[in-house]
């Protein structure tokens, strides 16, 4: 069943304007998409009170829990992987949550305070659990990008800012914006007690740096985007850096890490179908220098993304991007 088929096109052209420009006012947004602005208003407003789509801000996950982003990758017994993933779905520190093929049944992405909670943490949640076969870890060590929509160019002046904590004022904004990435300057300057002046300031500052991307979730099939997959890539240490910053500007890519393990690199791409999955895998990465193998772990099943479930759903039929 899929609960977005209503969406006609102009639905569609006012998403896709949404999507190149987030925080765009309905003048910016109506230039852009060429349908008139109090129709392109009715449209969009209609569709995020619905959520069949959603404007957020999603913290760079370096700075979000002091910077330790765990990937946790579980195989269940035949049949228990949902019941699993719905009791995981629920803890706040899981920020995504997919049911994958491949190497895994589960891939889980961890938000944890330091390195040390690792252990208990799989082991409180995961281990204890009969129905699991198998754990594997790995810890992010660098995000070459994040949170990406289908792009066509990639900003990534932020890489070499250096890392530090949020103020309490910062995050503050990061989390009112992460609920909803459009509140206008004047309530997210109400909510901080700060002039509007030094609110869009920060505000500027804040994406200037790195420290948040705003995102659109939607039907992935709107943007001709069928097949969804996470591809861990094992490849030579002198060429990793090189390899990443070459892949994290593919129009595919949606988020690349540097992690430890076996494989160095975290690659989740969306393409328009499997056809499609099998050049990228192949002749893009065939054409690298340095890249020994990879792993394709198919994504057959959302449950969370970046902290959201879409409300009023049976998780796994959520399909958000």
């Amino acid at each position: 069943m899929n609960v977005f088929k209503h969406i006609d096109e102009i639905d569609k052209a006012c998403a896709l304007a949404l999507l190149e420009n987030p925080r765009g006012s309905w003048r910016e947004l109506s230039l852009a998409c060429k349908i008139p602005e109090k129709k392109l208003a009715r449209r969009i407003n209609s569709l995020l009170e619905n959520q069949d789509i959603c404007i957020v801000a999603e913290l760079n996950p370096v700075m979000a829990n002091q910077g330790i982003t765990v990937h946790v990758w579980i195989e269940v017994v035949s049949g228990k992987a949902d019941h699993l993933a719905e009791s995981l779905v629920q803890l706040a520190e899981v920020r995504v949550l997919f049911l994958t093929t491949g190497q895994a049944d589960l891939f889980v992405e961890v938000g944890l305070s330091k390195s040390t909670d690792i252990s208990n943490w799989v082991n409180h949640h995961v281990r204890c659990n009969a129905d699991i076969k198998s754990v594997r870890t790995q810890v992010m060590l660098k995000p070459f990008t994040w949170a990406q929509h289908c792009k066509n160019k990639s900003d990534q002046s932020h890489l070499n800012s250096p890392q530090r904590q949020l103020s309490a004022e910062e995050r503050q904004l990061i989390d009112l914006l992460s609920v909803d990435a459009r509140l206008s300057i004047k309530y997210l300057s109400e909510q901080l007690q700060l002039s509007e002046h030094r609110t869009q300031k920060m505000l500027s500052d804040l994406q200037a740096e790195g420290a948040y991307a705003i995102r659109m979730y939607l039907d992935p099939s709107l943007v001709g985007l069928n097949t969804e997959c996470v591809v861990q890539i094992n490849v030579q240490p002198q060429h990793a850096e090189q390899i990443a910053l070459h892949l994290a500007n593919l129009p595919h890519t949606r988020c690349l890490f540097g992690m430890n393990g076996e494989s160095q690199i975290f690659w989740h791409v969306v393409c328009q179908d499997l056809s499609d999955l099998w050049q990228l895998t192949t002749e893009e990465l065939g054409q690298l220098e340095g890249v020994i193998s990879c792993n394709s772990n198919m994504v057959i099943g959302a449950y969370k993304r970046a902290g959201f479930m879409r409300k009023g759903l049976k998780l796994h039929f959520d399909q958000l991007i």
